[in-house]
């Protein structure tokens, strides 16, 4: 579903990113609102509050991704995003007493080296910009902490409860960007607001419910370790869907960084305990 996601935001080339993440998030919202209300479910401020910082990081993630891929290649956006398992394993790993060993580093390096092919052998297309990969990198942090806080959040609510509340915080964060720069919230077409719904209830909504939800039973490292097959979706969609330009040093670079990837989390798999939260969980 997210590998869909960047090749849909790309494609809404009417709206920004900032306007597009805007719709999106009260999109997702308001659908979660509704269904943790069906579910019987009473919004307080204790499920606010759990899920605050994955909220602002929620924001974050979405705001800086869509303005990445409305400015450079959505190979070059989803790869820069593909190294937040090596960063989750750096971060990660001390905050929870997990030690970091010099194998680590080596295969972070390699995946680095990866990267840096990826984002030099686009730079003869003409999809790129240094600045949409900037926003990448800083995206990179935000879906990091996104994923952390996740996790955290969802030690306290199920998995309904911390989406919901997640979706409602991360909504108030970006319209708070959004209205006090005086930005332009126009959607101008059918076309566009089609693809809001579709990444607002479908690849966007459906899908960080899915990895919440896999939150509460399964090892952090093993569902940050999935989302390698989004680089792969989303170039090979960006490829026949937008015609995007993807050359020879693109394709070695993601092989670089995705083998890179795989072999540090498969190496630290064996060894990974989940993370010491007890998981409050009620059937969906």
């Amino acid at each position: 579903m997210w590998g869909a996601a960047s090749v849909l935001a790309k494609a809404a080339d009417h709206v920004d990113g900032l306007t597009l993440a805007f719709h999106r998030l009260w999109v997702g919202a308001v659908a979660m609102l509704v269904i943790f209300t069906v579910r019987g479910g009473r919004l307080r401020w204790r499920l606010l509050v759990a899920a605050l910082p994955a909220g602002i990081a929620f924001a974050a993630d979405i705001g800086l991704f869509f303005t990445a891929v409305k400015h450079t290649t959505v190979a070059n956006a989803t790869m820069i995003s593909a190294l937040q398992p090596a960063l989750l394993l750096f971060v990660a790993g001390p905050l929870f007493g997990e030690r970091v060993h010099v194998s680590d580093v080596w295969w972070t390096v390699v995946a680095l080296v990866g990267v840096s092919v990826v984002v030099f052998g686009s730079s003869t297309t003409p999809s790129w910009s240094p600045f949409g990969d900037i926003m990448a990198v800083l995206c990179l942090f935000a879906w990091t902490a996104y994923f952390i806080f996740g996790k955290q959040g969802r030690a306290k609510l199920d998995a309904v409860e911390f989406v919901t509340a997640m979706s409602l915080v991360a909504f108030v964060v970006i319209a708070l960007v959004a209205v006090g720069t005086g930005h332009d919230l126009t959607v101008p077409d059918g076309g566009t607001w089609a693809v809001i719904l579709a990444l607002g209830l479908g690849t966007g909504g459906m899908g960080h419910f899915l990895i919440n939800w896999a939150h509460g039973h399964a090892p952090l490292v093993l569902t940050s370790m999935l989302t390698l097959l989004i680089p792969v979706v989303a170039m090979a969609s960006a490829a026949v869907f937008l015609g995007e330009d993807v050359v020879a040093a693109q394709i070695a670079g993601a092989v670089i960084v995705l083998g890179a990837l795989g072999v540090l989390v498969w190496r630290r798999q064996p060894q990974e305990p989940d993370l010491p939260l007890e998981v409050a969980e009620q059937p969906l």
